[in-house]
């Protein structure tokens, strides 16, 4: 079968294969809620449940998902988790089409966020491990830029998407897209070349792997928890406010601060360091706290548009002292330990944030995520004193796993 042999042509294609998976996850972003409240009657507690069912599947499969690339190849990996993800939107289209007890149906929702998890635990990990593969680990910062782009024009197209069509052609029509959009990355793919693996190297521990990421980590996580709240609340938010009419351009405006700010500042990953980590973080902020505070639905859309443009960055800026903290064989252990901080972020704004929501109202969960933005900062400045001045203690942990 025909390969592409240009690994830059190559790791786009692998770019693709992460955008259409993501459009599938948007989709079911967008839907699920409004699902889950307006047809099943359940409050929004139960929503975020759903969210943090989707967070713990894909949290407590990061380790195996990134063993499973540094073992088997991340094309192997891709696959399993493209398959995953069809078997997921499969579930859901059976749910929307053929349950009518509100339990039932709830209870199928559940068990497709978990193999949604797992599949996108897969196809994360393996998004960044096989472009850094063909391209060369130098480059891991434009990757990352690349990948990220990926990923959020892939939620805006699915966050807009699925709003849309639940209100204007019903849920069925997302759940049929959630079930073949995946199917598509098969085809990608089955022409981009597999990367070399080294089994017998890869000896790091999960525990290891924790042990030099957690910095970098936690700021990743604290900064995702704004992520969650607007995909999982921003819509229910506008819809109490009577805005509901524009929540998906909300949405997508989020997108489209995260693909301008990549496309902007996105060249300077690999050579910025804490100074621009700080000044995204801010962003994101600012535009959490516009969003609490807004009354008018123009002035949230602003702060939608913020989150996204200051959150855009802070995944390959932190990433670069997560990958460097680890010895280049077990890139795929360290790339999805950084990851499974989203997934803890998704877990505790889902948990919390429901909480939050049931007990104080919708803005006070944006000014919750604000909080966690402060927090986010003062993890980003221990992750890069760590590899500051090349970390001795880095070089001597790389050395004894060689």
């Amino acid at each position: 079968m025909y390969k592409i042999k240009n690994n830059i042509f190559a790791a786009s294609c692998v770019a693709s294969i992460l955008f259409i998976a993501i459009t599938t996850l948007g989709l079911s972003l967008a839907t699920l809620p409004l699902y889950i409240s307006e047809s099943l009657g359940y409050s929004a507690f139960y929503v975020g449940l759903v969210v943090a069912a989707e967070s713990l599947s894909t949290l407590f499969s990061r380790a195996a998902a990134g063993r499973y690339s540094d073992n088997h190849g991340p094309q192997k990996g891709m696959v399993l988790g493209l398959s995953l993800t069809l078997l997921a939107g499969l579930f859901c289209l059976f749910s929307f089409s053929f349950i009518d007890s509100a339990i039932v149906a709830y209870s199928v929702i559940i068990f497709s966020r978990v193999l949604m998890g797992i599949g996108e635990s897969l196809i994360f990990t393996c998004s960044g491990t096989w472009p850094i593969g063909l391209v060369g680990r130098e480059h891991a910062g434009k990757i990352m830029s690349w990948v990220g782009i990926a990923m959020f024009l892939g939620l805006a197209l699915g966050n807009y998407a699925g709003t849309w069509s639940y209100y204007h052609s019903g849920i069925i029509i997302s759940a049929t897209a959630m079930a073949v959009l995946p199917a598509l990355g098969f085809l990608l793919v089955a022409i981009v070349k597999p990367v070399a693996i080294h089994p017998e190297k890869n000896k790091a521990k999960l525990s290891y792997a924790i042990h030099r990421i957690w910095k970098a980590g936690s700021g990743f996580s604290l900064a995702n928890i704004g992520y969650a709240t607007i995909t999982t609340f921003l819509v229910l938010y506008f819809n109490q406010n009577n805005w509901g009419g524009q929540a998906a351009l909300a949405l997508s405006l989020f997108g489209m601060g995260y693909v301008v700010s990549r496309l902007t500042l996105g060249w300077k990953a690999d050579s910025s360091g804490l100074k621009l980590t700080l000044f995204s973080i801010a962003i994101e902020a600012s535009g959490l706290l516009l969003i609490a505070f807004s009354s008018h639905p123009y002035v949230a859309m602003l702060g939608s548009f913020l989150t996204g443009f200051g959150l855009s960055m802070i995944y390959p800026l932190l990433a670069l002292p997560a990958l460097k903290s680890m010895p280049d064989e077990n890139i795929g252990l360290a790339l999805s330990t950084y990851e499974s901080c989203f997934d803890i972020g998704l877990l505790v704004a889902g948990l919390a944030g429901g909480g939050i929501v049931s007990l104080f109202g919708y803005p006070a969960v944006f000014i919750f995520a604000f909080l966690c933005c402060l927090l986010a900062s003062i993890s980003s400045i221990l992750a890069y004193k760590q590899i500051s001045n090349g970390d001795p203690k880095l070089m001597r942990e790389k050395a004894s796993l060689n």
